[in-house]
């Protein structure tokens, strides 16, 4: 099973980032703050769905980004 960490993902979105090109450490802060706004944004959707009782597509949800996380890192990997 995955464990979802904020911090796990970034360090992943960091280093897709940086495979793609080098960038500033400007950059990078800018790339960081979309990441973790996006973050945010994902968190309050999760947070919508739940209060309205829709744990099922919440759970769906959390699956789908689990599967995407072991993706990225099975990239990483090779």
């Amino acid at each position: 099973m995955t464990k979802l960490s904020l911090r796990r993902l970034w360090v992943l979105y960091k280093q897709v980032a940086m495979a793609h090109g080098s960038h500033t450490r400007r950059e990078m802060m800018l790339l960081q703050e979309a990441f973790y706004s996006g973050a945010r944004g994902v968190l309050k959707v999760l947070d919508h769905m739940l209060e309205h009782g829709d744990d099922e597509g919440a759970r769906q949800t959390i699956h789908r980004a689990g599967r995407q996380i072991k993706s990225l890192t099975r990239r990483k990997s090779h």
